[in-house]
């Protein structure tokens, strides 16, 4: 497969996806240069990539990659863009680490949906990210060619997007599924400000911004979980009155966890929260009863008004 097909069946809807992120989650704005191959003997890491693996028609990795400082800036430009308050971090700390993961899981959340749409035999692994120049060995064996792209980021910098391949099919496009639309919850009774509400999300920076949005419309009896088998046992134990449950979770998927609790009897309303906008997946939880599904991400300056939209109960 030629330079250019790889770069407009696998690479571009990564490339595309992430300047689109850019520019909602950071402001930023970003364009990419042409793609070309990269040696293998003289590819080097830059200091942080976030990093899908890929297998079926094409065995290999496609890596996110940055310099420290440009992580650093768009770190600090994800923050400042949930929360609304001036971030001057100079390192990957806690925070820009949550900041920079939620940024790399909406990427490659809605590029794999994306690619799911067409009948291509690629799959793509959950992101996992690399800070150490020494786990770039493991990456590189066997790789064959590198394509890189630039992405440049007005005043700030660049990163670069590299898919590393050992192996590849050609892959014929396929089938288009259907897209997405979302789900709005279809009630009208507003949930009472003194109602009790578990938020679930593997991410720290999703649960502190939703906090954040509930306590601006009035509710403060909030309780977290970062897990959905959590979130099963808390449903239990703490009988809340609603629940923002994430989708894309370390040790139970938000589906799994939801499908749990209507399981245990449990009536409560629940809305869903993901980067994957697959129909399909919607209509999944649909069918489990859902009061409704939100795309991330959540801008800081619409987030208390979009989540107010759906603390809705029959």
């Amino acid at each position: 497969m030629s330079v250019e097909a790889l770069y407009k069946v696998i690479l571009y809807p990564f490339i595309n996806e992430s300047l689109a992120s850019l520019k909602t989650m950071t402001n930023l704005v970003g364009e990419a240069g042409e793609a070309f191959v990269d040696s293998v003997d003289d590819f080097r890491f830059k200091g942080y990539a976030v990093c899908s693996q890929v297998t079926g028609g094409l065995d290999g990795v496609i890596m996110m990659h940055h310099y420290p400082e440009t992580a650093i800036a768009i770190g600090n430009s994800v923050c400042q863009h949930m929360f609304e308050e001036k971030y001057q971090y100079t390192e990957i700390n806690k925070e820009l680490s949550h900041a920079l993961a939620e940024w790399g899981n909406t990427i490659v959340g809605r590029s794999t949906d994306l690619h799911g749409r067409y009948s291509l035999d690629y799959k793509f692994s959950s992101p996992y990210f690399v800070h150490n120049v020494n786990d770039m060995e493991k990456y590189l064996a066997g790789v064959t060619e590198v394509i890189t792209v630039p992405i440049t980021i007005e005043g700030v910098g660049r990163y670069y997007f590299n898919l590393l391949i050992r192996h590849v099919e050609y892959q014929t496009i396929g089938i288009k599924r259907e897209a997405s639309t979302g789900m709005s919850n279809p009630h009208t009774q507003t949930l009472p400000l003194d109602s009790k509400i578990l938020l679930v999300d593997d991410s720290a920076m999703i649960r502190k911004a939703l906090r954040r949005y509930l306590l601006q419309l009035g509710y403060s009896n909030i309780i977290e979980a970062e897990d959905g088998s959590v979130a099963v046992t808390m449903v239990r134990d703490h009988k809340p009155d609603f629940l923002f449950l994430d989708v894309v979770m370390g040790q139970m998927n938000g589906d799994l966890a939801l499908a749990k609790i209507r399981a245990d009897g449990s009536k409560v309303p629940v809305v869903m929260l993901s980067s994957i906008t697959d129909q399909v997946l919607i209509k999944r939880c649909e069918s489990q009863g859902i009061s409704g599904f939100i795309f991330k991400p959540i801008k800081a300056d619409t987030g208390a008004e979009v989540i107010k939209q759906y603390l809705k109960i029959a």
